[in-house]
């Protein structure tokens, strides 16, 4: 009869134990998830910068300097391997392209292109979708890190060596969204 209570204990354990692994598990997944979507929309954002620069040099030879900065630091998100060091140089970018001190009502072609228009619209909806990313990633961060910090999965977790993952923090100068009319004036 003992052997049968400890067995069956032991078995009991054993089901909790899985279970909890595998919600620790499937917390990470949504992790990794969570940031391929911010990959895609930098992506996605980056894929229209070379559209921009080249409309732009259409109309503004004289800011070929900051246009230039932009194709490096392009170069440079692509580059960088490290869901931070990728963000870091996002941030530049977004920084550097606020910078940007033209008029669009120097260029009257430029206001009244479509293709600008587009890519206006386009550059706006990613902005928001890269916001909503951050958002979802950082949920997803806050339920792994509270996954992995609370007992009793909090000794699963330390077996598995499981570590706590970074929030994105964007720093609060960097948090505007971009508006390419905004650039332009």
């Amino acid at each position: 009869m003992e052997i049968i209570i400890i067995t069956s204990a032991l078995v009991l354990l054993a089901i909790i134990g899985i279970m909890i692994n595998n919600r620790i598990i499937a917390k990470k997944n949504q992790v990794q998830q969570a940031y391929g979507s911010i990959e895609i929309y930098l992506k996605k954002r980056f894929d229209l910068i070379p559209n921009l620069i080249a409309m732009l040099k259409k109309y503004l030879a004289h800011e070929k300097e900051i246009l230039l900065s932009i194709t490096e630091l392009r170069s440079k998100v692509d580059d960088a391997s490290a869901a931070n060091e990728k963000i870091k140089a996002s941030n530049e970018l977004t920084h550097l392209m606020s910078g940007l001190n033209i008029s669009i009502e120097s260029y009257p072609d430029l206001k009244a292109d479509k293709q600008f228009s587009n890519i206006e619209f386009e550059l706006s909806d990613i902005e928001d979708q890269i916001s909503a990313a951050r958002r979802a990633y950082n949920a997803a961060v806050t339920r792994y890190n509270d996954t992995i910090q609370m007992f009793p999965a909090s000794m699963i977790a330390s077996i598995r060596k499981d570590r706590t993952h970074e929030l994105l923090e964007i720093p609060q100068s960097d948090q505007k969204e971009i508006h390419i009319n905004q650039l332009l004036n």
